[in-house]
């Protein structure tokens, strides 16, 4: 009973989850990260899992919606190309995952700004290892885009997607806190590896979005404070025209504009087939089909969330993640949520380069399941402390 206590306890929950994140920068192997999230997380979470744990988590409007997303691929799995019993297996994945997370304390704006700052810490010397490694091996050379990294997390996307949810939340909580140099700090490293390093015009997006959280943050709480604004802009400013100088006068800069942007029209490919199969369920989780390019790119996902999702369970399955992202989104923002920031620019982040979401673990859990399972924990804790103040 104390073994099963512990496991269930909030401490337990901190350690797994923060081990949970490292893990993706030291385990290099799919199924061995795999092996390594269940036996740290979700299978302690089984054993330990309480009744009253899963009603109480299943009351939250969003774990709802997370449910509504799930059921929607196995019906799909059920009426086209897919096995319903597997995508009932890794929506228990998920949703175990998420139950683990919602055990988590209560996380104050310090240790959320700290946590934050540590796991920027540790992407960006794990970006640097693998320039050097690459660079030892032959296989990159400084002003080329680094290939793939040596860990779970190795996609450069993901990297920067993961990156620019860090930052969000050092963004929120710093300007909060009145730390404008450690925002500012922040701001310059994530954009410097992710544009002369990494090389993802992504981030671009994703830093815009944040400087229009912080813009309409400070407007909506602050709005006598001109001051803020004027540093808000004046930052952004700099920081522009330096991107603008980056992108005009220099090779990496022709690198990032000289490569295609393919997402339209792989869009298109997919939507199309996905029309093909049935406008309502789509083609099924499981359903084979590559689009290839016009100039012969084979193309083996959709390159977003929702593409996939609409793809693989059609509009019945696409309209709750919409819902649960839109929800999510706006009610996170009005709560004044750090981790809402996180999954918002991880959302749109994954509105360009994402595949499947209900699957085993996998760099986009980073980046969407994690901050929305932070949001919900949130809640949970806000409805614990609304029901003991009126008891």
């Amino acid at each position: 009973m104390q073994l099963f206590q512990f496991l269930r306890s909030p401490t337990f929950a901190l350690y797994a989850v923060s081990a949970w994140m490292i893990s993706f920068l030291i385990i290099t192997d799919s199924q061995a990260h795999n092996n390594i999230s269940y036996l740290i997380l979700l299978v302690p979470t089984l054993i330990s899992l309480q009744y009253s744990e899963v009603k109480q988590f299943f009351s939250n409007r969003l774990a709802q919606g997370l449910v509504l997303v799930i059921l929607s691929l196995v019906l799909a799995a059920s009426t086209g190309d897919g096995d319903p019993l597997r995508q009932v297996k890794f929506g228990l994945i998920v949703i175990l995952f998420f139950i683990a997370v919602a055990r988590l304390p209560a996380i104050s704006d310090r240790i959320a700004y700290r946590a934050a700052w540590s796991y920027l810490g540790l992407i960006i010397p794990y970006v640097i290892f693998n320039m050097a490694w690459q660079y030892h091996q032959g296989i990159w050379l400084p002003g080329a885009r680094l290939g793939e990294l040596e860990a779970k997390l190795e996609n450069v996307i993901y990297v920067t997607n993961t990156m620019g949810g860090m930052l969000a939340i050092i963004t929120l909580l710093g300007i909060r806190a009145k730390k404008y140099r450690s925002v500012l700090l922040a701001h310059g490293l994530v954009l410097f590896l992710s544009l002369t390093i990494l090389q993802t015009r992504s981030i671009i997006g994703i830093w815009v979005a944040t400087l229009l959280l912080t813009y309409f943050a400070v407007q909506r709480h602050s709005p006598g404070k001109h001051k803020h604004t004027l540093w808000i802009i004046s930052a952004s400013l700099v920081a522009s025209m330096g991107i603008a100088y980056l992108l005009a006068f220099t090779s990496i800069g022709e690198n990032l504009l000289a490569r295609n942007f393919y997402r339209p029209e792989i869009w298109w490919g997919y939507i199309s087939e996905t029309l093909r199969c049935g406008f309502w369920l789509g083609c099924g989780p499981d359903h084979d089909f590559q689009y290839i390019s016009r100039d012969g790119n084979t193309m083996i996902h959709p390159h977003s969330i929702y593409v996939t999702q609409f793809y693989k369970a059609g509009l019945i399955g696409l309209l709750p993640l919409l819902a649960l992202t839109f929800w999510a989104g706006v009610r996170g923002y009005q709560a004044k949520s750090w981790a809402a920031w996180y999954f918002i620019v991880g959302v749109l982040g994954l509105c360009f380069d994402g595949s499947s979401l209900v699957h085993s673990p996998s760099q986009r859990w980073l980046v969407f399941h994690l901050p929305l399972a932070l949001l919900i924990a949130q809640q949970l804790h806000h409805s614990r402390l609304s029901k003991s103040a009126e008891a």
